[in-house]
């Protein structure tokens, strides 16, 4: 440890406590008050994060098939990437109003997939993947992108790539999802 410090720095243990608490800045706040201050805002900050945060992550896609069977719902997957945009917006603005807005005996069958993310998950036969295996054998190479899918894992319509799509992305998603919904009930009806 040096002798003196540079420009009257000295490490914490050095410092009375008492004293770190009572310390001012040049412009007179205390440090208590700017620790207070720096707590406050994480705090919103971190709630702000929880309101947009992800939708849930498949873990067994097996879970997700019976309960397509059980709610006779298309499963809704959304590819996506972190730090993206278009992901962001496809997800808060169209896919989480959906779980929100949507009485319970509707809602749709949600799950987010990382075109990246190395998690592992077990797909619709069991196999163990991880979440990018999974969006590769689904050619989702750009994010986002939404597919719908049946019990067995199979594509009902074709899929959503990209975001934005000139402000009518949400006219798209109600599409896709009805036609989804009646391909469902099709292939559902023609099972044994």
């Amino acid at each position: 440890m040096p002798a003196s410090w540079p420009d009257g720095l000295r490490p914490l243990a050095e410092f009375d406590q008492s004293s770190v608490f009572q310390a001012q800045s040049d412009h007179g706040y205390t440090v208590k008050k700017i620790l207070i201050a720096i707590g406050l805002t994480l705090c919103v900050t971190l709630q702000a994060h929880a309101v947009t945060g992800t939708l849930a992550a498949p873990t067994d896609l097996r879970n997700e098939a019976k309960l397509i069977a059980q709610y006779h719902r298309p499963l809704i997957l959304l590819f996506s990437l972190p730090d993206c945009a278009p992901c962001e917006e496809v997800r808060r603005n169209y896919l989480e109003s959906l779980l929100k807005n949507v009485p319970l005996s509707k809602r749709p069958i949600i799950r987010e997939v990382g075109i990246a993310d190395q998690t592992h998950l077990k797909d619709f036969s069991g196999a163990t993947l991880t979440q990018a295996q999974f969006a590769e054998s689904y050619h989702a190479k750009v994010a986002p992108t939404v597919v719908m899918v049946d019990t067995s894992g199979k594509i009902l319509v074709e899929p959503l790539i990209g975001g934005g799509m000139a402000g009518f992305y949400g006219a798209y998603l109600d599409s896709a999802m009805a036609d989804a919904q009646k391909e469902l009930m099709a292939r559902l009806a023609a099972k044994p």
